[in-house]
């Protein structure tokens, strides 16, 4: 009987997983590690929900790309910011976001090169 609860709780967790999941990031323009021969215009990044961008940071080396990030827009599952020029060399871009659905934050980071 035990075992039987046990096998039927697993399954249960196992079936509802999404439900209880966060905000993943899917994608990203440029992609993670990308060796670019010229300079994006934009900065993308796509979840599998809607989430509010609450940090998005861009960096070459220790000095940090001003961007513009629109704290009021609505939770969608794709946020874009427009970037400067950009010269060459090794971006480090650091995001966190709060999901719309569950309220969680997820965070992470990525690189791409521009090649001169």
């Amino acid at each position: 009987m035990v075992r039987l609860w046990i096998l039927a709780a697993a399954l249960g967790l196992m079936f509802c997983g999404p439900a209880f999941g966060h905000a993943k990031l899917l994608a990203t323009v440029p992609s993670s590690d990308a060796q670019l021969q010229a300079a994006p215009k934009t900065l993308s990044l796509s979840f599998n929900e809607k989430v509010h961008l609450a940090v998005l940071t861009l960096s070459l080396g220790v000095k940090d790309v001003p961007l513009t990030l629109d704290r009021a827009a609505p939770a969608a599952s794709q946020v874009s910011v427009a970037l400067p020029q950009l010269p060459a060399g090794t971006y480090q871009v650091q995001w966190s976001a709060l999901s719309a659905d569950d309220g969680h934050v997820t965070k992470g980071t990525f690189s791409f090169t521009v090649l001169p």
